[in-house]
């Protein structure tokens, strides 16, 4: 896409002052010299030239509105303002490298005005993008900042414009991903509409830093925390203890809203990257754990809900990690990640799955990433004196309250209800707590005493329905109870819930699938 120099100097006289009205008399003042032609049906012909090179439609602009009788108007420009940026979680900008580029800053700024456009199309639902083109730095309060900038450098040769982007942590500058585009080209095959350019390179830049983040192993997280951060979404609040049982209900609906943006998020992320690279090993490993994430997350409310895709999920979870594990001997974290998943689908590969980890666990170099799933393995297979410390130094290594920490603290507590260890279940679930005042509302069903439930806890039951209450049995039975090799920590995993729904809505209420894995505790109702 190439300009005259009479659109290029157009383009840069509209795109400089965005929302003000250009007359034709002021267009024709930056574009005539001395004696010549000044005949302003000249500027609606440069006009009509450039909606046709930037993809514009006058009915329904992007870039250019006319005003009739008036003139033009550049209506490309940011519709967040810098003085909002402290609310955005991802910014455009800045803009280097501009001003060398003389009436070529135009076609630079348009291709700002729609890398901004296409980002803000990428992101999760109620994601917010901030254009700062200055570079400002917006005034956040701490903990609020935003969590990616996309830099834009510019520079010409040869009279074409390039363009470096630059994805960056807002907080430490670390790049995640680098592309570069030619804006102008005689090439067919890179003369893309600007439009198309912009959604491509928002596309790949985007999937690229949320692949970083999410497999890097400097990151310090398993696989499935680092998935959920790499959407770079600003979590939401979590309250205080001293809040009403009533707020804090509205802020877990909060949450799992947020939560189920993530996951949207990185579906079509994973699914994205795995068009561009369909047998990339790690790619099937995340895609697997997307999958199996999806019922960590939210199997309570499929299970009320009637919703059953197990069967579909768990050929898909196994052909992926079977098709990856003998390409990822050299990615211990991910490889641990695939046995874990492995013993998941309670398939037969329980041993197997217990020795790559092990073996994979002795290479890594991550341990912030190896500890919690190791721990959590070897708890399966009831090898709680070798789980808990593993646990416990995870917990050591985790940033308090990171997300992290409250992973690795549900673990310990899953392995502590497992282990019949009272004492040391007391302890883990009061710190959970403390973490998370939100956790008593969703994790006192299974980690409580069923026959005494924190006041919380018995509100919180209580004001769960018949299909909920069943909901949240069949997750706890599906998601940790039977992936216990041995048949009494399994009971012990299940009872709190199991008693729970059989208390208030009988024996009857509880799924044959459930009655039939738990005979013992089952007996224990009568």
């Amino acid at each position: 896409m190439r300009f005259t120099r009479s659109e290029a100097r157009t383009l840069a006289l509209l795109a400089r002052h965005p929302e003000r009205i250009a007359t034709r008399e002021m267009l024709l003042d930056g574009l005539s010299e001395v004696g010549s032609d000044r005949n302003e049906r000249n500027i609606d012909f440069i006009i009509n030239r450039l909606r046709r090179k930037l993809s514009d439609n006058a009915r329904d602009p992007r870039f250019i509105a006319t005003r009739y009788g008036e003139g033009y108007l550049w209506v490309a420009a940011p519709p967040v303002l810098e003085r909002d940026a402290e609310e955005a979680d991802m910014i455009v900008g800045p803009l280097r490298g501009l001003a060398p580029l003389g009436p070529l800053r135009g076609q630079a700024e348009a291709f700002a005005a729609e890398v901004f456009r296409a980002t803000k199309s990428q992101v999760a639902e109620g994601q917010r993008v901030a254009f700062l083109p200055s570079g400002a730095q917006p005034h956040v309060r701490a903990g609020t900042e935003p969590k990616l900038t996309l830099e834009l450098t510019f520079f010409a040769e040869a009279g074409q414009v390039h363009c470096i982007t630059a994805a960056k942590l807002f907080d430490t500058g670390r790049i995640l991903a680098m592309h570069r585009n030619a804006l102008a080209s005689n090439d067919a095959a890179t003369g893309s509409a600007m439009p198309d350019v912009a959604d491509e390179l928002a596309r790949r830049v985007l999937n690229d830093a949320w692949h970083m983040i999410a497999t890097s192993a400097e990151s310090g997280g398993p696989l499935p925390v680092m998935m959920h951060l790499a959407g770079l979404q600003k979590e939401p609040e979590d309250g205080t203890a001293t809040d009403s049982l009533a707020r804090l209900k509205a802020l877990l609906g909060e949450r799992e809203r947020h939560s189920m943006a993530s996951w949207k998020l990185s579906e079509r992320r994973i699914q994205e990257l795995r068009a561009d690279a369909p047998d990339d090993p790690r790619l099937k490993i995340l895609q697997a754990s997307h999958l199996h994430t999806k019922y960590i997350l939210f199997g309570h409310k499929l299970f009320a809900d009637g919703v059953d895709g197990r069967a579909e999920d768990e050929d898909g979870i196994e052909t992926l990690v079977l098709e990856a594990m003998p390409h990822i001997r050299g990615a211990p974290e991910v490889a641990i990640m695939g046995a874990k998943l492995l013993h998941f689908l309670d398939r037969g590969y329980k041993d197997l799955a217990r020795e790559i980890a092990e073996d994979a666990y002795r290479s890594s170099l991550a341990v912030d990433s190896a500890l919690p799933l190791i721990g959590q393995l070897r708890a399966y297979h009831g090898d709680f004196e070798a789980a808990l410390p593993c646990l416990d130094q995870a917990l050591h290594l985790a940033t308090p309250r990171s997300k992290t920490h409250l992973y690795a603290l549900t673990i310990k507590c899953q392995a502590l209800v497992a282990a019949a260890d009272a004492k040391g279940l007391a302890e883990s679930r009061r710190e959970l707590y403390a973490v998370s005042p939100l956790a008593p509302l969703f994790f006192e069903p299974m980690f409580g005493d069923p026959h005494n439930l924190s006041l919380r806890g018995r509100v919180a039951t209580m004001a769960l329905s018949r299909k909920m209450c069943v909901g949240v049995l069949m997750h706890c039975h599906y998601t940790s109870a039977r992936l216990f090799l041995h048949e009494a920590q399994r009971d012990n995993v299940i009872r709190c819930v199991l008693t729970i729904v059989a208390r208030r809505f009988g024996p009857s209420a509880i799924p044959a699938e459930v009655a039939a894995r738990y005979p013992k505790a089952m007996a224990e109702l009568s």
